[in-house]
């Protein structure tokens, strides 16, 4: 079975940096140094400080060489080995420890890691660890161990626009022209109310029905 190590070496110009190492089942339980695998390292302070904290419970019950409490742990200590199921979720965090922002993030990714079913947590680790796509697997957990449904009181209030003016039912330049009646309407008063100058006044409109009457008058006389 594989195992994980975790230990603190310090570097004169990067100061302490926090190394977890993972080496291969071998016959005898040997564990040879050429043979381990580095899986992740850090040195960042802000980042060591949180991988501390993920670590503290893994440190309380590792085996070899004892249970050591988190903040005793540095460069001076013996390298602990941990439980396998520990050394994965400890391996889960280095791989995200530098691209989480804020306390907020951190907290959020180190309490949904711990909650992860061993399958689950067997299935993210080979997929971050293992094979050509690792980058992404590790881009995709943290989405998924950061991310917060949003709250419908703390949703963004809809954009405002602005009010536009009411329009008319029908365009000003297409507005309908009168329909008139067949019967009843002179000339005159069409004229006026498709845009004409102005209204017929009375006068004309008897002169017109003097001028209609002479003509029925005529035509019934005829020819002599």
């Amino acid at each position: 079975m594989e195992r994980f190590r975790l230990r603190v070496r310090h570097e004169p110009k990067r100061g302490d940096i926090w190394e977890l190492q993972l080496f291969p089942d071998e016959p005898r339980g040997l564990n040879r140094e050429a043979s381990a695998r580095t899986l992740a390292t850090c040195s960042a302070p802000a980042s060591t400080n949180w991988l501390r904290q993920v670590a503290h419970p893994y440190l309380q019950h590792c085996k070899e060489p004892g249970p050591i409490a988190a903040e005793q742990f540095g460069p001076k200590t013996t390298p602990r080995w941990l439980e396998q199921e520990d050394g994965m979720r400890l391996a889960l965090a280095f791989s995200a420890a530098r691209w989480l922002a804020g306390a907020g993030q951190r907290r959020m990714f180190r309490d949904t890691l711990a909650a992860l079913p061993s399958e689950v947590l067997l299935y993210w680790f080979t997929l971050c660890f293992y094979g050509y796509r690792q980058a992404a697997g590790r881009a995709a957990l943290r989405v998924l161990l950061t991310h917060q449904e949003p709250i419908e009181d703390d949703e963004a209030p809809p954009a405002r626009t602005k009010k536009e003016p009411a329009r008319p039912a029908v365009e000003a330049g297409y507005q309908e022209t009168p329909r008139l009646p067949q019967r009843g309407f002179g000339e005159g008063l069409a004229s006026y109310l498709i845009g004409g100058s102005a209204q017929p006044d009375d006068a004309s409109r008897a002169k017109r029905g003097r001028s209609g009457r002479s003509r029925k008058t005529a035509a019934k006389d005829g020819p002599s």
